[in-house]
Formats: C-alpha cells, sequence, structure tokens
C-alpha cells in the first residue's frame, strides 16, 4: 500500500505505483447536503509549459474531455454515496508538450467550500473508484467564502510523473466566477 501524501508532499509516481506501466489516475471528489443540495464541481487545467494556453485545455461541467482526461457527470446536489464527481487522467494520452495537470474543486451555487459537510478529494492509483486510495485533501483548512481548491498537481519529471498535493484554498466567487476563477490561476 502506498502512503498518503500529505499537503505540500511529491512523490514520483513511477517509483511509487503499483500499475506496470503507471498512467491513469483517479481523482473523486464527495459531499453531503444534509441541508439541501450542494454543487460542487471539479475542475482541471492542462499546463503546458506551466500555463493553461487553450480554453480546449480547461475541463469543467461545460467541457468534460481533454485529450487524456475525462471527467464524470455534473453532481449538482451532493446526493449518493462515495465520490460524487470524477476524472479520470491518462497521461499516456496527454499531448506531448503537457508538463503538469492541476485538479481542483469549485464552489458553484450557494456554497462555499468551508460550508459543504463531510467533503473529499482523493486520488487513487488507476482509472477506477475502488483503485487504491495514495493522495487525499482534508477541506477541514478551508476557510468562509474560499470557493476554489487547487488539490493536486501531476508533474511532468525526467522519469515520468509525479504527483503533489497542493491544498491551496482561493475566494473567487461562486458559479461562474469560482470556474474561471480556477482556471485564471495558470494563465
Amino acid at each position: 500500500m502506498l502512503e498518503i501524501i500529505e499537503k505540500g508532499a511529491t512523490f514520483e509516481l513511477t517509483v511509487e505505483s503499483k500499475q506496470e506501466s503507471p498512467t491513469k489516475f483517479y481523482f473523486g471528489a464527495g459531499w453531503d447536503n444534509p441541508n439541501g443540495p450542494v454543487d460542487l464541481d471539479i475542475v482541471c487545467a492542462v499546463l503546458h509549459n506551466g500555463k493553461l494556453t487553450s480554453n480546449s485545455d480547461f475541463v469543467y461541467f461545460g467541457n468534460k474531455t481533454a485529450p487524456g482526461v475525462t471527467l464524470s457527470e455534473d453532481n449538482q446536489t451532493g446526493e449518493g454515496e462515495g465520490d460524487d464527481e470524477d476524472i479520470v487522467i491518462d497521461t499516456s494520452k496527454l499531448d506531448a508538450g503537457v508538463d503538469k495537470v492541476v485538479i481542483g474543486l469549485a464552489a458553484y451555487a450557494g456554497a462555499d467550500l468551508h460550508s459543504a459537510p463531510n467533503t473529499h478529494f482523493r486520488v487513487c492509483d488507476g482509472d477506477q473508484e475502488s483503485s487504491e486510495q495514495i493522495g487525499d485533501v482534508m477541506l477541514n483548512g478551508a476557510t468562509d467564502g474560499d470557493t476554489v481548491l487547487v488539490a493536486f498537481t501531476l508533474l511532468k519529471t525526467s522519469s515520468g510523473w509525479a504527483l503533489e498535493n497542493n491544498s491551496e484554498f482561493h475566494k473567487k466567487g461562486q458559479g461562474t466566477g469560482a470556474i474561471q476563477g480556477f482556471g485564471a490561476l495558470f494563465q
């Protein structure tokens, strides 16, 4: 079993992964809704030279795919067990010029990350919800008004890919403001 990586930690996936050729990674987020629907959204920026250079490389509920990246259906309520939304990244299918893939969470309607109860965001070594979990971000660090979480970054290295746990919170507004605010962090 892999160790859960702490905030700020990075590890080489080519060394740590149990995959024969470590290329597929599942990122899942879940939350509860005891006081009514809560709409959180997984967001992802595929970066070239550390920058988001094309709208087609920004994955969210309005653009669910990019080469090597597939986002699940948009859960607008938080209902259901397990992960409410997920994104799968296959590094073998990313464009050759991609050097980073940043995965996060945005509060869309009527909530911030601080008030969304029992929120989790995790990464698994494989492309399924049942794959072995290797990292998670605890949202107990969120404060009032935090609507964007930069959770994880996949970093291209000379030997393959590394995973960094960022756990960074930002106040970027709600709705489309939060979605656009996440993307603006990488332009």
